[in-house]
């Protein structure tokens, strides 16, 4: 089903959390208690803070970009930033 404008928030919000599930396979910190710890917040913050990433704290998602290390179109998305930006971005940053 195609995606529509008015839920992009959602979107961004289910994308996250589905490349931090993602990530957390890849580095085998497949519980959330692995995660909280490797990532130094502490487990029912991280449980809220995936289920609801509007309200990540700027320390609380440092230190999850730090311990996961995703996607970055996927967290820049999650910030607002639209496609046609987030496209200029990469392109600066191969050109650097």
């Amino acid at each position: 089903m195609p995606r529509i404008y008015q839920n992009k928030d959602q979107y961004a919000a289910e994308d996250f959390r589905r490349e931090i599930r993602s990530k957390q396979g890849y580095y085998n910190l497949m519980s959330q208690q692995a995660l909280a710890d490797a990532a130094g917040i502490p487990r029912p913050t991280l449980r809220k803070r995936i289920l609801e990433p509007e309200g990540m704290m700027l320390g609380e998602f440092r230190k999850l970009i730090a311990t996961l290390d995703p996607d970055i179109e996927v967290v820049l998305t999650l910030l607002g930033y639209s496609k046609q930006k987030i496209k200029k971005f990469k392109e600066a940053k191969q050109h650097e």
